[in-house]
């Protein structure tokens, strides 16, 4: 149980569109309990508040931790070619590799107001030990965590190649036993999910669509309703894995997995970039959140999902920052910037404004985590207190003539000062107090050091896997612009 807390005088946004100018807040036992200060109790801690703002603490509703020793990798190169030169590079982790890239990414979202992270955790191979190191870690920061163990075991890439005349046979993701990793899964949310007082979650994990059999995502989604806990899994991120689920499904991946029974309010699917219509309607029926990864999916070439469609339909539409070996940070401030922007269309008239994309920050990645109903990502009475206090005096924010607007086309994280999750204080002054972020980085370091060589010099049976990947794509798009 935290203490009683009152922070005098900060503005608090409660959410988008709803400001209280100068009126405080009052956090009791790890909630919101007012916004306003006049009821704290007379051993509550007093914090200044003035001339800062109190926000909801961001989301990031999609990474993958072990890419923090990745950062830059494979510019150039579209997903499925990137995919090959990333575990390639990246190789083995052990359980100490986990925990360092585990908390120098939730370090660098504590710092710049992120409070809570879905952690699609990929692991060369899935294990216990790598999802205990990395639970730990996020258990150690004292951040809000739901951690979705990667899992796989299909690949069907050399089916859809052998149709176009091309060979794979030197590309593949790693796969493993459809009994083994669902009882790896079983396992680990045993062990893990709702612990810390619900702050740390453990989802299932399915790779994507196309890489896993029916009976791993029913096999995960029955583990997903036993244990009351979400189901993440990746969906429709570019036109090949398009091609892979209609050829699998004879429609889209969206509707395979619909048909499967597996679609529901507690499923979250990030990327869903080449949804058509029919998928859209679909997932604003069903209840399941869509996260949007803009940076990524730039910088990947794979494609824009279509945001406006979706928030038209009524669907709930979170953000993620993706790994940082493809979007390359963890600062969400930069997919709330990118997602009020790249879809902005004069012709259409498809905007989407600071005020939406806050929101996908905020309540949609509470939705991405199964907060649906108690208030997170937004600071009003009775919620998680989840939040970051801003200078409202820093570059981001002094010249502000609309609130959400600025934060979210002007703030970079510059201006957080303090940070809390559940109540409990794990920034202050811009410092994380639960990490030591020095060591951590200098950790951090020397995994990047030990793999920089096999980069910039990849063995000939890596480079003909990105070389395979890419005449794969090739082909595909020959196809699809042959008249």
């Amino acid at each position: 149980m935290t203490a009683a807390l009152a922070i005098a005088g900060c503005d608090v946004l409660v959410r988008p569109g709803e400001l209280h100018a100068g009126a405080g807040l009052l956090v009791l036992d790890g909630r919101v309990a007012a916004v306003g200060t006049e009821a704290a109790p007379a051993d509550a801690t007093t914090l200044d508040g003035r001339g800062l703002l109190a926000i909801p603490g961001l989301v990031n509703a999609h990474t993958h931790s072990p890419e923090n020793c990745l950062r830059g990798a494979g510019q150039r190169l579209a997903l499925e070619p990137w995919l090959m030169l990333m575990f390639g590079v990246g190789g083995r982790y052990d359980a100490d590799a986990h925990r360092v890239c585990a908390l120098a990414g939730a370090a660098e979202m504590l710092r710049t107001g992120t409070t809570a992270v879905l952690d699609h955790l990929w692991m060369t191979p899935p294990s216990a030990e790598a999802i205990d190191a990395t639970m730990e870690a996020y258990r150690e920061a004292g951040i809000r965590a739901a951690v979705a163990p990667l899992m796989a075991d299909a690949d069907t890439t050399d089916v859809l190649a052998a149709s176009l005349g091309v060979d794979v046979s030197a590309a593949a993701i790693p796969v493993g036993p459809t009994g083994e990793l669902l009882a790896c899964l079983e396992d680990a949310m045993r062990r893990w999910h709702g612990r810390e007082d619900g702050r740390l979650q453990l989802f299932a994990g399915p790779g994507g669509v196309q890489w896993c059999s029916d009976d791993l995502l029913l096999g995960a989604a029955e583990l997903a309703a036993r244990h009351a806990t979400g189901f993440h899994v990746h969906l429709l991120e570019t036109t090949l894995q398009d091609a892979m689920c209609r050829r699998r499904f004879g429609g889209s991946g969206l509707q395979g997995l619909a048909e499967l029974g597996v679609l529901g309010p507690n499923v979250s699917l990030p990327h869903s970039v080449w949804l058509g219509e029919d998928d859209v309607a679909t997932i604003a029926e069903r209840g399941a959140v869509v996260v949007h990864n803009p940076a990524a999916n730039t910088r990947l070439g794979s494609g824009r999902a279509p945001i406006p469609a979706l928030l038209d339909a009524g669907a709930s539409v979170a953000l993620g920052a993706d790994g940082s070996a493809s979007s390359d940070n963890q600062v969400m401030w930069d997919e709330v910037k990118l997602a009020a922007l790249i879809h902005n269309d004069g012709l259409t008239d498809t905007w989407i404004d600071g005020a939406q994309a806050l929101t996908m920050a905020t309540t949609g990645g509470a939705a991405a985590l199964g907060h649906r109903d108690d208030g997170l990502g937004t600071l009003a009475p009775g919620a998680p207190a989840d939040l970051a206090l801003l200078d409202r005096r820093g570059s981001g924010l002094a010249g502000a003539l609309d609130l959400e607007g600025t934060l979210a086309l002007s703030e970079n994280g510059q201006s957080v000062r303090h940070v809390f999750v559940a109540g409990r204080q794990v920034v202050r002054d811009g410092c994380c107090l639960t990490i030591d972020e020095a060591a951590v980085l200098a950790e951090l370091a020397e995994l990047a050091a030990a793999r920089v060589a096999l980069y910039r010099d990849p063995p000939p049976a890596l480079r003909a896997a990105v070389d395979q990947m890419r005449a794969l794509r090739a082909a595909l798009l020959r196809q699809s612009t042959r008249p």
